[in-house]
């Protein structure tokens, strides 16, 4: 599988460079799609690209997906671009170009699919169909003569171009003419007529289309030979390559193919070939609108196009011969369910494997069985990690590991970031290794204690305090992690105090290490490498130190680099060598955590959606004051999430469907409440028609906005035209005009 370094996290789909940085994010709105119809029949992804080209869009090839004709005249294609403006823009141009002219309406445009070894991938397809084939007729004069040859066929002890072919019983017919003819029952022999009436006839079908007669009867005996062999027309005439190209055609009207492996001349009685669609949707479109279809050079046979779903896994050849035995014991019940599953052979210290089936849930499983198997066993005791500090040095504890992976056949993994001890292979040698290993756990009474690497401390290490620290205390008891610049010394004070002193010591000289030392020294442990990996720039890593590398480098950012030279190289790791050199489930975490570490640094630009465990995320919008608009796009600033459905707004951050971003602010913050609070106090209310606050200081119970001209009843807040409908209100519904002290206007 080509890996396309775009990953769909957390609602956006999230684009990679070299390094793993992150190098483009993007979301479903970003993208806008159309379907363009009234096309020419024969219209393909190059001739859309030159109209969109004419009409000044720049769309590349795999972008346009041809539809199938609904009719013989015309043609239709959809076109998806990372364009939020597109269809729109397209759309109002083929419009104004007349009834004629290509027409354009907008559909709904997800974003591309993309490649994850953690997913069922279900893009592939398998496409079959007979080859051509002729009929045969052999006759035979005696009955018992024609049932031993036609047995012979039917078990496959005669076969024509070494290939099986279909045979039916014998059947008898009688001539009554002189010469050959041919009756229901078969082709008669020349010269047979009324003097032996009698025949039997085999017919044969299956037949290659390039076989002869000759090729009918060679594996038959001279004494069992039939008196006489008729061959059909082939069912139908094409080549080969015409045919992988009328195929083709036909899945491409489902969606753009990422590759294509046409049929190959072989054994067997059918043509297969293999598709991979760019999107799992085509895929399915074409097995449902293609399987048991009519050939388009063959109406009289089928096409059987079968949709297939894929797992890949990409795990250490190591990490294989140790699960190898424990995977076996699954085969066979994948073999029932109808699964594939294939080793392939190890490349670069890495072997992947594939499971594959008709059955999507099937598929499935069996992935997560052999994720499980891969996986181990994390080393427990009491609800806990079994760890010591010795297990992270290359000591005593380390070759007693060695020693118990030799005798139990059995693989142990030391996880050093996360203080773990990983088992794999036979569950009856693990619980073997798990009490082992947990009773040296307990032995050790030794202590970690770190001295971390300043410029200084590290110049002076480089130039031989690491080398003189391992003779002075033992290689067993020290380690360097050149990624965090740090020294381990696993140990009493004692052997700590003398590491820092030799540290500060000035006599380094004969401890120096020498140029053009041993290639395989680990850029980041300098120990010997274990299962070594080597990078572009030459620099050699034990393959957990690679990993290690990866998974720390994305941390801080921007880019995954090389620490050889003692953290002096800073090479940027480049794509290829995370793909070579990583385990898929590596490769997977390298890729989620550099995203993690963009999302942090760009939280001005990138946000979480704010419901609580909600994973989804979402581009920010410019603060705005009011609903409906930001920035003055005129667009609105609310989204609803597809992952919890809460509406949310992307300029404020906050859910407040129905109110602006100022009133929510306000609310949230008290304000309102203490603004009622003083409005109530000081006799203010909001005018009925505008909103503006508004205040009675003198006079009757009939007021008139400054600001909209509303004439308003003070006690109940009605609006009126005019104010002599205020009065009349008032006084019918209130019992006056609230003045005791103009008794003349009551």
């Amino acid at each position: 599988m080509p890996e396309n370094w775009r990953r769909e996290l957390q609602g956006a789909l999230v684009y990679y460079g070299d390094g793993a940085v992150v190098t483009k994010v993007s979301f479903p709105s970003d993208f806008s799609a159309v379907r363009i119809s009234n096309l020419p029949q024969d219209t393909n992804a190059s001739s859309v690209v030159e109209l969109l080209t004419t009409h000044g869009f720049v769309v590349q090839e795999d972008c346009v997906r041809i539809a199938a004709p609904k009719n013989n005249a015309h043609g239709s294609v959809d076109v998806r671009v990372e364009d939020a403006q597109f269809a729109k823009r397209l759309c109002e141009i083929l419009a104004a170009k007349g009834a004629d002219a290509p027409r354009a309406v907008p559909i709904n445009a997800s974003m591309p699919q993309t490649t994850n070894y953690r997913r069922v991938d279900s893009k592939k397809v398998y496409c079959s169909w007979h080859k051509a084939t002729k009929t045969a007729w052999l006759n035979f004069g005696i009955g018992d003569t024609a049932r031993q040859v036609g047995s012979n066929f039917s078990a496959g002890a005669y076969k024509v171009l070494s290939q099986k072919v279909q045979c039916a019983a014998p059947t008898r017919s009688t001539s009554l003419t002189g010469g050959r003819g041919y009756t229901r029952g078969g082709w008669l022999p020349r010269g047979r007529d009324d003097r032996n009436p009698s025949a039997w006839t085999i017919r044969l079908s299956d037949v290659p289309s390039l076989a002869q007669k000759g090729d009918v009867t060679r594996n038959i005996s001279a004494k069992l030979a039939p008196n006489h062999v008729e061959l059909s027309a082939s069912s139908y005439h094409v080549d080969l390559p015409t045919a992988n190209t009328s195929i083709e055609s036909l899945l491409l009207q489902s969606g753009p193919l990422e590759r294509w492996e046409g049929a190959l001349e072989g054994a067997g009685k059918r043509f297969k070939a293999k598709a991979w669609f760019m999107n799992d949707e085509d895929a399915r479109q074409a097995t449902m609108s293609l399987n048991n279809t009519p050939l388009p050079f063959n109406k009289n046979g089928k096409l059987t196009v079968q949709l297939v779903h894929s797992a890949r896994l990409k795990i250490p050849t190591r990490v294989y011969d140790a699960v190898e035995q424990e995977i076996a014991e699954h085969k066979q019940a994948w073999v029932e369910q109808h699964l594939v599953y294939i080793a392939y052979p190890p490349s670069q210290s890495l072997r992947v494997l594939k499971l594959e089936g008709e059955s999507r849930e099937d598929v499935a499983k069996a992935k997560d069985t052999l994720e499980a198997i891969i996986g181990g066993e994390v080393l427990m005791s009491d609800g806990e990690a079994v760890w010591s500090p010795s297990f992270a040095a290359n000591g005593p504890a380390f070759e007693k590991m060695r020693q118990l992976e030799r005798e139990l056949g059995i693989l142990i993994v030391r996880d050093k970031r996360r203080s773990r001890i990983r088992l794999l292979g036979p569950r009856r040698q693990r619980q073997e290794a798990q009490q082992a290993l947990t009773e040296l756990s307990k032995a050790d009474s030794s202590s970690t204690h770190v001295i971390e690497l300043d410029a200084k401390r590290l110049s002076r290490a480089v130039k031989g305090g690491y080398q003189a620290i391992v003779a002075a205390i033992g290689k067993d008891k020290v380690s360097v992690d050149i990624t965090t610049r740090r020294i381990s010394v696993t140990g009493s004070e004692l052997d700590h105090r003398a590491a820092r002193e030799i540290l500060r010591g000035k006599d380094l000289e004969s401890w120096a290490k020498q140029e053009g030392g041993s290639i395989a020294e680990c850029a980041i442990c300098w120990t010997e490498a274990e299962n070594p990996v080597q990078t572009s720039c030459k620099h050699v890593y034990c393959a957990g130190c690679f990993e290690n590398l990866c998974l720390a480098g994305v941390d801080p950012g921007p880019s995954i680099q090389c620490q050889g030279d003692a953290g002096n190289c800073r090479k940027v790791v480049l794509k290829s060598e995370l793909q070579a050199h990583l385990p898929s489930a590596a490769l997977e975490d390298v890729l989620e955590a550099a995203f993690a570490t963009h999302l942090a640094r760009n939280l001005n630009h990138l946000k979480n959606c704010p419901t609580a465990d909600c994973p989804q995320i979402y581009r920010t919008a410019k603060p705005s004051e009011h609903q409906g608009g930001a920035s003055g796009t005129g667009e609105s600033p609310l989204i609803t999430c597809p992952s919890c459905l809460k509406v949310v707004c992307t300029a404020c951050n906050a859910s407040h469907d129905g109110q602006t971003c100022a009133e929510h602010r306000d609310l949230i913050s008290g304000g309102s409440k203490a603004l009622e609070a003083s409005k109530d106090k000081l006799g203010i209310k909001n005018c009925p028609g505008c909103g503006i606050m508004i205040q009675k200081t003198f006079g009757c119970n009939h007021l008139t906005c400054r600001n909209c001209q509303t004439h308003i009843c003070w006690v109940c807040l009605e609006s009126f035209s005019e104010g002599q409908l205020v009065y009349t209100h008032m006084r019918r519904q209130h019992g006056g005009i609230g003045v005791a002290e103009f008794p003349h206007l009551a």
